[in-house]
């Protein structure tokens, strides 16, 4: 069964979607996981485990149900919640591209995501957009990689 989250968001770019080892539909980026859904019931996302501890302390979301110590949060989802899901899963998403986007071979609609405007549009925790692998030459994640 499609769910609306993954119809969202199978469509973003260079997303690619496939079953998942332990059930449910798993989305990657470059070969590397952010996120997968366990039907219509739970999201599952590893973020780097900074990142995890913003997010968990804006109530966003939880620790991971099984492995609490790891950067991994699960999103339970009630009535309502799939907006939330989705923006958790295109925060990560947006942190893969930013650090794709540091290297010197990325697809190019990878390059054309401009991270640094997606995450001013977004209602962040305070501190967690300084989290992100940005370009500090231009503040951005969008552009060539940087250099160094």
């Amino acid at each position: 069964m499609t769910t609306a989250i993954e119809t969202t968001v199978a469509a973003w770019p260079g997303v690619a979607v496939d079953d998942h080892r332990f059930g449910g539909r798993e989305f990657t980026l470059a070969g590397r996981e952010f996120g997968h859904l366990h039907g219509s019931r739970q999201a599952d996302i590893p973020f780097p485990k900074r990142v995890r501890d913003v997010v968990v302390a804006a109530g966003l979301t939880s620790k991971h149900h099984l492995y609490p110590d790891s950067g991994w949060v699960t999103k339970y989802l009630e009535r309502g919640d799939d907006e939330t899901a989705v923006d958790l899963l295109r925060l990560n998403y947006l942190y893969q591209v930013a650090a794709l986007q540091r290297r010197e071979t990325v697809d190019e609609a990878i390059v054309a995501i401009d991270v640094a405007a997606e995450l001013d549009a977004m209602a962040l925790p305070d501190g967690l957009r300084e989290l992100f692998p940005l370009d500090s030459s231009t503040g951005s994640g969008s552009g060539a990689a940087a250099e160094g």
